[in-house]
């Protein structure tokens, strides 16, 4: 019996195959391969080295991109991502790209893409910069109430998607992946937590902007709470008297929580955690939301006990 998952994962493979920018055989041969995975019809590591096989032509010509592959994967990420074994699973497939031998010239030399000179595949080019512009789109309130692009609801799930697989991720690559992928994943976490939890709480329209980018920011901390803590811990990304105060929201007189600066420390953990517990006490919030920020404060809190 086919479950409801499965149908939507088929779903999604009629739906890509028929996208017009994924009609060369490469990006259809890789649609049908994440489904495969997403349906246990293959391992991340066989669907690593397949996809990697189907695009070994291309990585040795004069266009090397594979920014089609990369926004065919994100597409599935918001089509399948209600289910986290589903992302998982593409988690594992990504680092397992990044695993597979590197491409060699007629030299012996690796092949690397000209715009960063990453190496396929171990620096796995154009993924990051891919999922920061194809996926983490930060929601505007004003779209949402003008009818603008997505509805609520998938907006909101898109959002959640995006953010559980960049977790799912970043414990992959901790602590031996690629470099840029690992610094990149960092950022997307503590950019996700400076726009959620970093800003005020206090009128409505800002409470109805947490409603949304709280449960993300909670499952940042369900699943790679105790890596954000030792990134907390070991001060990672800290720029000396750098002052970070970029943030997402403030057309409606949200002010900072937090003015120390970039990079991860205890004190803005410390912060976090406070407003996870804050947000959880605020009048008239979703009582959905309320459950996502009681567990992630909960959750630090025993983070911090067993360190």
């Amino acid at each position: 019996m086919t479950s409801e998952s499965d149908t939507s994962v088929e779903q999604w493979r009629n739906t890509a195959l028929l996208h017009p920018q994924w009609k060369r055989p490469e990006e259809q041969t890789a649609i049908n391969i994440i489904c495969d995975l997403l349906l246990a019809r293959t391992t991340p590591q066989l669907a690593a080295t397949s996809i990697t096989s189907a695009y070994e032509a291309r990585v040795r010509s004069s266009d090397p991109g594979l920014w089609y592959l990369w926004t065919a994967f994100c597409d599935a990420i918001h089509h399948v991502g209600h289910k986290i074994d589903h992302l998982s699973l593409l988690a594992k497939m990504v680092r397992s790209i990044s695993k597979v031998p590197d491409v060699l010239d007629e030299n012996g030399d690796p092949i690397k893409q000209n715009t960063r000179a990453q190496i396929f595949w171990r620096d796995l080019p154009s993924f990051a910069y891919c999922f920061s512009e194809s996926a983490l789109d930060h929601v505007r309130l004003e779209d949402l109430d003008r009818g603008l692009g997505l509805n609520r609801h998938r907006a909101v799930q898109r959002l959640l998607s995006d953010n559980v697989f960049a977790a799912l991720y970043l414990l992959e690559l901790d602590p031996d992946g690629p470099r840029y992928d690992f610094w990149c994943f960092r950022y997307f976490a503590r950019e996700h937590f400076l726009c959620t939890l970093e800003v005020t709480t206090a009128t409505p329209y800002q409470i109805r902007r947490a409603e949304i980018y709280v449960p993300p920011a909670a499952m940042w901390i369900l699943i790679a709470g105790r890596n954000i803590h030792g990134y907390c811990k070991d001060n990672r990304d800290y720029k000396g008297e750098d002052v970070y105060q970029r943030w997402i929201g403030g057309e409606h007189g949200s002010e900072l929580t937090f003015l120390g600066k970039d990079g991860f420390s205890m004190d803005r953990w410390a912060c976090w955690k406070t407003r996870f517990e804050q947000i959880s006490l605020l009048e008239g919030i979703d009582r959905d939301v309320m459950d996502y920020a009681v567990q992630a404060a909960r959750a630090m809190g025993k983070i911090e006990q067993e360190s």
